[in-house]
């Protein structure tokens, strides 16, 4: 393995590292609770646009375990904009601790909630940048386990990463909803 190789490893290491703490100590610091299902998430890419849920809540794919449940997966095209759903602060934005997630944003909220964002190609943001809502925080991709391109997101608990119950556009759109979003850029 190359020098080069291996200087890339150590900083994808050191960066999974660093994000699972600064979650852990967000969480720590501010008191985090569990995830409560109040608040309004506008769809993660921009307004005006239409993106089909590949796979709704409680999908029979990959959505049946309690970190999934509530999740969804978001037809997006490759190396597309994904947009913060709610204003917040950046908590986790590397490769996940968790190689099923790939490249992964999270994101925690003023109402205590964090929403997630999974398989990205690539993050913008350090742990600690707060970004309004709309914000780009990454591009979609195919990291970790995910099989084409898209999207998965989910709102999460913000201690244990389990997915809540929750909203996009005002509703809980289900597998084949083209979801419009009203989410402006920031």
């Amino acid at each position: 393995m190359s020098t080069t190789n291996k200087q890339q490893q150590r900083r994808r290491r050191l960066g999974v590292l660093a994000s699972t703490v600064a979650l852990a100590a967000t969480t720590a610091f501010t008191g985090a609770g569990p995830a409560s299902a109040a608040g309004y998430f506008e769809a993660p890419y921009p307004a005006g646009e239409s993106y089909t849920v590949s796979q709704g809540n409680g999908g029979g794919y990959s959505h049946t375990d309690a970190y999934n449940r509530y999740a969804w997966d978001l037809a997006l095209p490759e190396n597309y904009e994904v947009s913060a759903t709610q204003e917040g602060t950046i908590v986790v934005s590397n490769w996940s601790p968790y190689w099923q997630n790939g490249i992964e944003v999270i994101i925690r909220h003023p109402n205590g909630q964090c929403s997630q964002y999974a398989h990205l190609n690539q993050s913008f943001y350090e742990p600690g940048d707060w970004v309004p809502q709309g914000r780009i925080v990454g591009y979609t991709g195919q990291t970790g386990a995910a099989s084409a391109p898209h999207l998965h997101y989910s709102v999460i608990d913000c201690n244990t990463r389990v997915s809540q119950p929750s909203t996009l556009e005002g509703y809980v759109p289900g597998g084949g909803t083209a979801l419009l979003s009203s989410n402006q850029r920031a």
